[in-house]
This record gives C-alpha cells, sequence and structure tokens, in this order.
C-alpha cells in the first residue's frame, strides 16, 4: 500500500506547485495602453545590430512610429557583415533628424558583444531615460508611453517587459515556451514583484530595458556587466544593489519579438544562455531544473503506474484513488500549460501535450552548453565565441 501512498502524494504535490506558479502569472501586471504619463522625459531608444537584415527594418519603423512626443533612435551597427549597413544608410537618409546611425567600435578585450555597443550607443545619448531595445523586436506605437507611464506610476528607475513571443518553427514552439518557465522559476517571481527585492533574485530582460540615464551611469553603465551573457540580468541586479527601484511587467499588446530563427539558432541561442545562467542563478537553476522535471514529466510516469496497479488490482481501492490523483495531476499540468499556449504564445491549447518533449529537448541543449564550456570550446553567438 505504500507505494500508493507515495503516488498520492506526489501528485498532490504537483497539483500545488503548478497552482502556485498560476497564480504568481497571474499576478504579473501588464503595460497599460491607455495610461498617461504625466511628464514626458526625452527617452534615447539605443538598439545594438549586428548582423540584422532579417530584423532591424521592423525594429525601426516601430521605434520611430511611437506616439511619445520626446524620444530619440539610435542604432549602434556592431560590425554587420550582412546587409544591415546598407539598410540603416537607408532608413538614416529617410529619418534624418531623427534616426541616428553610429558605427560601433572595435570590441575589447574580455567584453560581450552585446554589453560594448550598448554603452557605445549610451555615450550618444540624451535622453533623461534610456530604453535599450534588442534588433529582433517589433515595438508598437504605444510602447514609449506605456512604459513611461508604468515607471511613473511604480516610481521606478529601471523596469522591463515580457514582450509577445513570435514562435513560428515547431523548434521555437517546442523548446522556447519552457525555456521561460524555467526562466520564471529559477528566479523567484513573486520577489520580482516587490521593488524591495533582494538583488540576487532580480530578474529582467535585455530585449526591452528602460533605465533612468543617472541610475545608469551611477553604476558605469554596460561596463559593470561587460564580461556577462546574461547581461540583462546581471545588471538589474548591480542596478538593485545600489539601492535602485526596479519592475516588471508584460508587454503583450506593445512588444513582438521573434528571438530566434529555426533549430540552429534555438541550440546557439539557449546553449549560450544555459551556461551563463548557471553562474547567475546559483543554486536556483538546479532546483528549477528539478521542479520542471517533476511537474511536466512526473505525472505520466504516476499515471502509468497507477493505472498498470489499477488493471492488475481492480478490487483494490487505494489502487483507484493513487490513479484519480495522479490523473488529476496530469490534466492540472495540461491546463496550466494550455493557458500558457493559448494567452501568451497564441498556440493551440493541444500544444500543452507536447510541453514534455520540449521541456527534454531543452534538457538536452543544456547539457551540450555546459559542456562546451566545461571543455573549453565556448559558446557561439552573432559570430563570436564566448568562453
Amino acid at each position: 500500500m505504500l507505494p500508493f501512498i507515495l503516488v498520492a502524494c506526489l501528485g498532490g504535490f504537483i497539483v500545488l506547485l503548478i497552482a502556485r506558479d498560476a497564480w504568481r502569472i497571474r499576478r504579473l501586471p501588464a503595460l497599460d495602453d491607455d495610461a498617461v504619463s504625466q511628464v514626458t522625459p526625452c527617452v534615447s531608444v539605443i538598439i545594438p545590430a549586428r548582423n540584422e537584415e532579417d530584423n532591424i527594418a521592423r525594429c525601426l519603423d516601430g521605434a520611430l512610429d511611437q506616439f511619445y512626443p520626446s524620444h530619440e533612435v539610435i542604432v549602434v551597427d556592431d560590425g554587420s557583415s550582412d546587409a544591415t549597413p546598407y539598410i540603416l544608410r537607408e532608413y538614416e537618409a529617410r529619418f534624418a533628424g531623427r534616426l541616428c546611425v553610429i558605427p560601433g567600435r572595435p570590441l575589447p578585450p574580455g567584453w560581450v558583444g552585446k554589453c560594448n555597443a550598448c554603452l557605445h550607443g549610451a555615450h550618444h545619448a540624451g535622453g533623461e531615460w534610456l530604453l535599450f531595445l534588442d534588433a529582433d523586436t517589433a515595438p508598437q506605437p504605444a510602447l514609449l508611453g506605456a512604459l513611461m507611464a508604468f515607471v511613473e506610476r511604480n516610481r521606478l528607475d529601471v523596469a522591463s517587459v515580457f514582450p509577445f513571443n513570435e514562435l513560428v518553427t515547431w523548434s521555437e514552439r517546442l523548446v522556447l515556451p519552457v525555456f521561460y518557465q524555467f526562466a520564471l522559476t529559477a528566479f523567484p517571481l513573486q520577489k520580482n514583484l516587490s521593488v524591495e527585492a533582494p538583488a540576487n533574485t532580480v530578474i529582467a530582460n535585455g530585449q526591452c530595458l528602460i533605465v533612468r540615464a543617472s541610475a545608469y551611469w551611477s553604476v558605469g553603465g554596460h561596463e559593470a556587466v561587460k564580461d556577462k551573457v546574461l547581461e540583462d540580468i546581471e545588471f538589474a541586479q548591480a542596478l538593485r544593489r545600489a539601492g535602485y527601484r526596479i519592475g516588471l511587467a508584460t508587454a503583450f499588446g506593445q512588444l513582438r519579438v521573434r528571438m530566434y530563427h529555426g533549430l540552429g539558432e534555438v541550440v546557439q541561442g539557449l546553449g549560450k544562455h544555459a551556461a551563463a545562467g548557471r553562474r547567475a542563478s546559483g543554486w536556483r537553476a538546479f532546483w528549477a531544473v528539478s521542479r520542471m522535471s517533476l511537474t511536466l514529466l512526473a505525472p505520466w510516469l504516476l499515471l502509468a503506474f497507477g493505472l498498470a496497479q489499477a488493471i492488475a488490482q481492480p478490487v483494490a481501492l487505494y489502487a483507484w484513488l493513487a490513479l484519480i490523483v495522479a490523473a488529476l495531476a496530469g490534466l492540472t499540468v495540461l491546463g496550466f500549460w494550455a493557458v500558457r499556449y493559448r494567452r501568451w504564445y497564441d498556440l493551440p491549447e493541444w500544444m500543452a501535450l507536447l510541453a514534455p518533449v520540449g521541456w527534454l529537448i531543452y534538457l538536452a541543449i543544456v547539457v551540450r552548453g555546459t559542456l562546451q564550456v566545461f571543455f573549453k570550446r565556448g559558446v557561439t553567438w552573432k559570430e563570436r565565441v564566448y568562453s
């Protein structure tokens, strides 16, 4: 009877974990298009771009089409070898006075390319606020106004958002949702929702990060995290240690992004994140892996065990009770992921069935990235190798 008690207890524990995750995610604030900032300080939008010929036009169209009245757009061409420089020259000619394109500076030893480009762009910025946008994002016209209303309402010095993720290929759809959930599990979301969060629990998203210029320079700008691959999280934590107030929200209606294009970029990009994230999150990374594995894989093992025992012992009440608890755990997990796929990614609910497959693929990518660093091969991104 003991195995059935253990099955029931584990199934109940999984239900509680998923219910807690759902509650935490529902508490995330969202940017509001209708919110109006009482003041409109100048915002410098800084876009580092390296080999972004497929993305940069969409990003610039959105950045230049903002409703917010006082902003400038600065693009740093970080040594692109594709058609990005040509596209930037074309846009600079069309939007003279509104768009500033600057060539990137040489990459100093020990620096990560994005940090170098962001700092270089910040040196050319004149705004009271600095908004760092990735070149693969697509800002909607209300983004800046909604961001400024959010930081003003909450008296923040720093804020970042979760955009709507466009997932096109099967590799993106399988792996990226579980990766984002892993990040939210590794960094305790309930603490992130407090502006007084301990520094080592803070998470930020460098795809869209706005910071008061005075706060940015007080910690040395991106030079403070010059060698960090996960520069967004490390930089937000540095700002929190300096006493600045940090906020987090969703921006599904104000910002879209397609982070990777196909399996190759998914493997490269998430391998880079995995190797660096293990250091940034410490023991929480191992806890997050254990918890995600428990909630995504264990219910189906419990269900198989309970079903086999119920068939073998059809008159044993405790066998059927264990099966019911296991089934409840599985349905709870499916329901949670069905809602996530629909609301966060606009994908069909039935894809929740594939979440365990995506998790196993992600674990394989994590192992690959970790081994690359362990054997001194480093991880590659944007044709640069980081050890």
